[in-house]
């Protein structure tokens, strides 16, 4: 009766009307939490589909109130627990990079054979039909080259760590 001074009539009206279509759901969802209430320490109060009908804001529902537990003494709660955890997915995450870092090494290391591949052949092409364009991409290709080396060189370094993980 509390609901209809609360709330207009028409409103009630429909808030009545959206309960009866959706009853069914609605007592399979007061039945699962009565048996799960029921086994809660301590046990929690029953609701009713007639507590149910009559409440009109959701602070009516006094099962809110026994949602909150003390958590201070669960394990997680405890800072050293906490600490711990995050230096466990950190290091998790550090499992995960050098996994990435040896995909990237091996990609890396393909894309700069393929690329001296490429221009080798380029060259060659240019040499034959005696393009004077063949000695600059020749002379270009030097500094290039030189800097491939020094990357090939890192990469070999890192292939040869203990903890690379790549191929």
């Amino acid at each position: 009766m509390k609901s209809h001074f609360q709330v207009g009539y028409k409103l009630h009206q429909q808030i009545s009307k959206a309960l009866q279509r959706c009853s069914e759901a609605i007592r399979n969802a007061i039945s699962r939490y009565n048996t799960h209430a029921a086994a809660l320490n301590p046990p929690r109060p029953p609701i009713s589909w007639k507590d149910i009908t009559e409440y009109s804001f959701l602070g009516e529902f006094d099962l809110l109130c026994h949602s909150r537990a003390d958590v201070r003494d669960n394990n997680w709660a405890k800072p050293t627990f906490r600490q711990a955890m995050v230096k466990f997915f950190k290091l998790q995450r550090t499992h995960e990079e050098l996994i990435r870092v040896g995909m990237e090494v091996r990609h890396l290391w393909t894309s700069i054979h393929d690329e001296e591949a490429h221009i080798a052949k380029v060259i060659d092409e240019l040499l034959i039909s005696d393009c004077p364009l063949a000695s600059e991409l020749r002379n270009q290709h030097w500094s290039q080259h030189a800097i491939n080396q020094l990357h090939l060189h890192s990469l070999e370094q890192i292939a040869h760590h203990p903890q690379y993980v790549g191929t």
